[in-house]
């Protein structure tokens, strides 16, 4: 494999994680809003402001993310 093989191969693998990226992504609701507050959905905590500015489409704390994809396992 030469070297112009492995960078289309590494394109490929960034592609591919690109998308499995914005499928999660897309497959979360996003906050639930409790009198104006941005709340994680499954444990209802209030979401921290910069966690809301990085990731304004999160619905799911850290933790309840990592028991969701032990649950899909």
């Amino acid at each position: 494999m030469d070297m112009f093989d492995q960078a289309q191969e590494l394109e490929r693998l960034d592609r591919e994680a690109a998308l499995r990226k914005a499928r999660a992504t897309a497959d979360s609701e996003g906050p639930e809003w409790i009198d104006g507050v941005a709340c994680w959905r499954e444990c209802g905590e209030a979401i921290p402001e910069a966690r809301l500015k990085a990731l304004p489409g999160a619905g799911l704390c850290r933790a309840c993310q990592e028991e969701r994809e032990k649950g899909a396992r």
